[in-house]
């Protein structure tokens, strides 16, 4: 039965104030100065969620480039600089440093968000769609991973704290796995091969979740966000063991079947009921695959109690099920790519 598409998450964009760079007049003359100083106030916008992804992301990679350009200059930066920053997932919150560091890194971060929003917004029934997500959402991961070794030792707000990075690096690993599932089943890859594949991504979204629910991420983010992604490892453990069971459907051990679709079910249906405030289309999706796996689990043990007569393993016998992650965080130098300031 084909099921629709879940849906993703992306990560917010920091809001920042707007920040005086230089202490000497003299430098606005300077062509190279006055493009560092507009772009700045380019990425200073008030909102910056109403921006296409695209626009914004090339915008902050301009003048990160800038930027980084210019930090060597002795007379370059004014001896009062304050940058401003407020927290991606709670605005109220912000934070001032003189850092450029902090500036880079929050710069970085914006990155990953935009870089998230454009993942989550391509159409990936369509063709090329799942591979442009997925290669979007690593790319968000990359910046992610930047921003905690950025962040690493320094202070900020909750959402650039290594934990968060570290967090935020595992969802986008998460989802352009999920992506990853999606073309390995478009490409009729075999069941053994897609419950692999899927396992990797519940083993990611596992990792997110557990960040989630601990200090110092623990009540920092939106119960949909940790619904989202709870369900979302449940789906994938599920999905898993539904492949799997294919396959050992197949090689006619039905006990293990019975026993790997009723661990599924169970995960989903545990999930589901503690899970409150992801969107609808995701508990659609999840709901189907539960009535998929329920119809698959009828049938063997119909032909279980007529046939083979085979005992069903206890759900803590059963073996970890083998995973395989076909993705990776971008490095640095892919995420901060000059080709996508092409996108203003």
């Amino acid at each position: 039965m084909s099921r629709p598409l879940p849906p993703m998450l992306s990560v917010p964009e920091k809001k920042t104030a707007a920040a005086e760079l230089f202490r000497d007049r003299h430098f606005f003359n300077s062509p190279v100065f006055t493009d560092l100083r507009d772009a700045r106030a380019s990425v200073s916008a008030p909102n910056p969620q109403t921006q296409p992804p695209s626009s914004s992301r090339a915008l902050l990679l301009r003048y990160h480039r800038l930027l980084s350009s210019a930090r060597d200059d002795p007379c370059a930066f004014d001896d009062n600089l304050a940058f401003t920053w407020h927290d991606a997932f709670r605005p109220n919150l912000k934070h001032t440093s003189a850092s450029l560091r902090f500036e880079k890194a929050a710069v970085v971060f914006n990155v990953g968000a935009a870089s998230s929003r454009i993942a989550a917004a391509v159409d990936r029934a369509a063709e090329g769609g799942v591979k442009e997500a997925c290669g979007e959402f690593q790319r968000a991961a990359g910046a992610f991973r930047a921003v905690g070794q950025m962040m690493e030792g320094g202070e900020g707000t909750v959402d650039m704290s290594p934990e968060a990075a570290a967090m935020l690096e595992r969802l986008m690993l998460a989802q352009a796995q999920e992506c990853c599932f999606e073309r390995a089943l478009a490409a009729g890859t075999s069941p053994a091969a897609c419950s692999k594949v899927a396992r990797q991504a519940a083993l990611y979204y596992e990792e997110a979740y557990a960040a989630l629910v601990i200090p110092p991420l623990q009540n920092h983010f939106e119960r949909s966000w940790l619904s989202h992604v709870q369900l979302k490892a449940a789906q994938f453990n599920a999905e898993a063991c539904y492949r799997y069971a294919i396959e050992l459907h197949d090689k006619m051990e039905i006990g293990e079947e019975i026993a790997r679709l009723q661990f599924g079910i169970n995960a989903v249906v545990d999930a589901k009921r503690t899970a409150r405030g992801a969107p609808a289309s995701l508990y659609d999706s999840v709901s189907r695959l539960e009535q998929d796996m329920n119809q698959n689990l009828e049938k063997a043990v119909n032909e279980n109690n007529r046939i083979y007569l085979m005992r069903i393993p206890a759900a803590k016998l059963l073996s970890p099920l083998p995973s395989a992650s076909l993705v990776r965080s971008a490095s640095k130098s892919e995420v901060l790519d000059a080709k996508a300031e092409t996108g203003l």
